[in-house]
């Protein structure tokens, strides 16, 4: 068997055992994601593709044009102030939360701690998401907690640029670094924006289903690759192109002819993509590593937990709407990508990755098993709960 055919076979394996594991696990009534990653932990293989830079070009295009498609654009247009607020505020104060809490306790300097910080910054609550679709949250709370997924996935990314320079001992200027931050972002988004908007007149042109399809594939990846081409933020770009784009057909409806063969593929891609990436993330972790550190490993799960709940306690006044943002707090594959993708020279790197796996692996599996159970107790079957504020 040549070297093409034996990728796809090992590819397609873990996508078969993937699934199997997400049937298994609503049988049993726990996230797939939990599942996935949970079994994966049990194999020692590696995953049969490099794990940093496919997931970065190509799943993560994907899974953000995805999610952003599926936002409420309502909801979105009320909660951006506190979106933002979440993604950038938040996102650097959890970073700095970590680091100074790991380099007060004395298991890392503040160099080492800050760089693990902006590794475990973003959250990736795609288990949640899941969830949301099979126990009614309000729409407001999903709007914000996936809003804020997609936005702290790509200011992470900024500050983990930024940290890993200051680690290195490169001169860093925290603000030329800011301004840089800002105009990635903003690079990223305009570049987005303008795709959604071109793809959007391209579409007036065609009524059938799979050139719909195949246009809002393009403008993920275009988006994405067009973005980090230039240095500015692959992930805003993806998500501003596929909001630019679901706000022009809902003031144009005519511009899609076939919005749910659309909303169906993309279901369908995102599970492919989720089912690939989270089984590939328990295949990644390590848990003989994790023993290795125990005071560290405490260390980073407990100041990550105590990062998250202060920002809960700051994003809604419900009881109920605070439980489930700490519960959305989980970190997965991008963080897992970040530390691997750390170079040899950093210091303290086994550390870092050692406390990424823990990290990755306690927020996953311990706060994602009781995450169905815990929603329907919040907000009912059908989300009795009053919208979140």
């Amino acid at each position: 068997m040549n070297e093409v055919a034996h990728g796809v076979g090992a590819f397609i394996a873990l996508l078969g055992a993937a699934v199997l594991v997400a049937i298994l696990a609503e049988r049993v009534r726990i996230p797939a994601a939990v599942a996935m990653v949970a079994v994966g932990t049990l194999f020692r293989i590696a995953p049969p593709f490099a794990f940093g830079d496919t997931l970065l070009f190509v799943f993560l295009p994907p899974l953000i044009f995805e999610a952003a498609w599926n936002l409420d654009l309502d909801a979105l247009r009320r909660l951006g102030w506190r979106i933002a607020a979440l993604a950038v505020p938040g996102t650097l104060a959890t970073a700095g939360i970590v680091a100074g809490g790991l380099a007060l306790l004395g298991v890392l300097p503040f160099g080492a701690a800050l760089v693990f910080g902006a590794i475990v910054a973003a959250t990736d609550p795609i288990a949640v998401v899941a969830a949301f679709r099979r126990v009614t949250v309000p729409v407001d709370l999903r709007t914000l907690i996936e809003g804020e997924s997609l936005s702290n996935d790509g200011v992470a990314v900024v500050l983990f640029g930024f940290a890993l320079a200051l680690a290195a001992g490169q001169p860093v200027s925290p603000g030329a670094e800011a301004l840089a931050g800002v105009v990635q972002i903003g690079g990223g988004v305009l570049i987005g924006a303008l795709g959604g908007v071109l793809c959007a007149a391209v579409l007036r042109a065609t009524n059938a289903a799979e050139h719909e399809v195949t246009v809002t594939i393009v403008l993920a990846y275009v988006a994405y690759l067009a973005a980090t081409g230039i240095h500015c933020s692959g992930i805003f770009a993806t998500a501003a192109g596929a909001i630019a784009l679901r706000a022009a057909i809902a003031h144009n409806p005519n511009a899609m002819s076939h919005t749910e063969e659309v909303d169906r593929a993309w279901n369908a891609l995102a599970f492919v993509a989720n089912a690939v990436v989270f089984i590939a993330t328990g295949l990644l972790i390590q848990p003989d590593r994790i023993a290795h550190e125990p005071v560290l490993v405490l260390a980073a799960v407990g100041v990550v937990w105590l990062a998250r709940v202060l920002l809960a306690l700051v994003a809604t006044r419900d009881r109920a709407g605070r439980i489930t943002v700490f519960l959305a707090g989980m970190r997965g594959a991008l963080p897992l990508a970040l530390a691997l993708s750390l170079p040899d020279t950093v210091p303290f790197r086994p550390q870092i990755i050692d406390a990424t796996f823990a990290v990755v692996l306690v927020t996953i599996v311990v706060q994602g098993a009781p995450l169905e159970v815990v929603l329907k107790r919040l907000y009912g079957p059908r989300g009795d709960a009053a919208r979140a504020s």
